[in-house]
């Protein structure tokens, strides 16, 4: 079906994000990440711990983390051993129970987690991707739009990224020139829980999705009914 949209992304992707919100708002749908808005450190945390890791895993080992220790001097005074064991569900957990304690120990000597993208960079097992989000959910800036596997399949689908753009920070530029600015933020949590129930990878839930007519399904080949 043709978009309503078509030649005025702006509109179109603020539309989308009113129509979506409300809905996972009541579906109850919130990352491990998205738990902590509003708390930088544990975004931090939970960020670095949630990288190839299941919700599941990353929620049990961020709970079982921070009955052990809940502020950056404290984490960073952690044995190792001890880290390990807390979140040992998460994947390759020996590297990041490592960055854990290391990058802890920057920012009880900093005083606080950095506001900046290039200092959050910095710190130990923190990229782009992680950096973008923290930004947003410890400290309401924006910058750029975070971009994860969910964020990057729906832009394609939706006609907003370029099939052949791979790359994340190309992705959150394309995405940057047709969402509104004010939406930079929550852009990927609401495409993340999108993705995760509705905008699924394979065979996504089309026939029943509240942005149906909105959408150009580029890429789609089959839907679930």
């Amino acid at each position: 079906m043709k978009a309503m949209f078509p030649d005025d992304d702006l509109a179109r992707t603020r539309e989308i994000a009113e129509r979506l919100q409300p809905i996972l708002d009541e579906m109850g749908e919130r990352t491990t990440v998205q738990l902590y808005q509003g708390q930088p450190f544990p975004v931090v945390i939970s960020s670095m711990l949630s990288a190839r890791t299941r919700e599941e895993n990353t929620e049990m080992a961020m709970n079982r983390l921070f009955a052990l220790a809940d502020t950056p001097q404290a984490m960073s005074q952690l044995k190792y051993e001890d880290v390990l064991e807390a979140i040992k569900m998460v994947q390759y957990p020996g590297n990041k129970a490592q960055y854990v304690i290391d990058t802890s120990s920057l920012i009880a000597q900093q005083g606080s987690v950095p506001q900046t993208l290039e200092e959050l960079m910095a710190l130990p097992g923190i990229g782009w991707k992680s950096a973008v989000l923290i930004l947003w959910l410890g400290f309401g800036l924006a910058p750029e739009i975070c971009v994860d596997v969910h964020v990057a399949r729906i832009g394609i689908r939706l006609g907003l990224v370029k099939p052949t753009t791979k790359q994340p920070q190309k992705v959150s530029r394309e995405l940057m020139a047709k969402i509104p600015e004010d939406l930079w933020g929550p852009w990927n949590p609401m495409m993340v829980n999108f993705g995760r129930t509705i905008c699924l990878r394979v065979r996504p839930k089309c026939p029943t999705c509240p942005i149906n007519d909105l959408c150009p399904k580029i890429g789609v080949q089959d839907v679930r009914t």
